[in-house]
């Protein structure tokens, strides 16, 4: 039954991307780096990150330039959280993809019979991840405002390494408690159920993130965009 529960949120999720992808292939999103996140999103957030695209991505932030976007205060609480869930969707799309880049490193060291600790392959994890959610940040940064590379890459740093550490933290949290009840201690790729606990352990991130996030945002630490 769980498997059969897995398989179905794993198929929603993989179609709520490609809905988002075709979206995009019509009308690319102005902020380069939010053509790879939004449908990242929906990876993770069946449904949910699809609406969230209609309704932040699609319907609204097109309508205004990145550099406009980027640049604009947040104290209007009424948008506040929509700039917080697109900020916090950058840091999680980074996870997803550091996580996913891990998981193949994991599989390979596997197949050559090399042992790695459980807490050597979350500090894999959370290093790829950091690098990734910097990376992002940074090409939304020099995108919308044109700084050097320097000024940009602090500014990534500052605005973007908390939120990812506890991104980062929520999802480990999970996916060891997955991995002690659910998954019997394996970390196991090749089984439908081990990704329907990342997927779970993603969108406990996102929601360990938010906080973070907001807190950067209302303090005009973090670009909004």
């Amino acid at each position: 039954m769980l498997n059969q529960f897995a398989m179905l949120f794993l198929i929603l999720g993989i179609c709520t991307a490609l809905m988002i992808t075709k979206d995009l292939f019509r009308s690319p999103h102005p902020l380069g780096i939010m053509n790879i996140v939004w449908p990242v999103t929906g990876l993770y957030m069946p449904f949910l990150g699809w609406l969230a695209w209609w309704y932040l991505g699609r319907n609204h932030f097109h309508k205004r330039t990145p550099a406009l976007r980027i640049q604009q205060r947040t104290t209007d609480d009424t948008l506040l959280w929509r700039r917080v869930f697109t900020s916090t969707s950058l840091c999680a799309a980074a996870c997803v993809l550091g996580n996913s880049a891990t998981l193949a490193l994991l599989v390979l060291l596997q197949h050559l019979s090399i042992a790695t600790p459980l807490w050597l392959e979350g500090i894999y994890c959370l290093l790829l991840s950091v690098f990734l959610g910097l990376l992002f940040q940074f090409l939304a940064i020099r995108q919308g405002r044109q700084l050097r590379v320097i000024p940009a890459l602090l500014l990534a740093c500052k605005a973007q390494t908390f939120p990812l550490v506890i991104y980062q933290l929520g999802t480990l949290f999970t996916m060891s408690l997955a991995l002690k009840f659910v998954l019997n201690d394996q970390v196991n790729p090749m089984l439908l159920l081990f990704w329907f606990m990342l997927q779970i352990a993603m969108m406990t991130g996102f929601i360990f993130s938010w906080p973070a996030s907001s807190f950067l945002l209302k303090r005009d630490r973090k670009p909004a965009f």
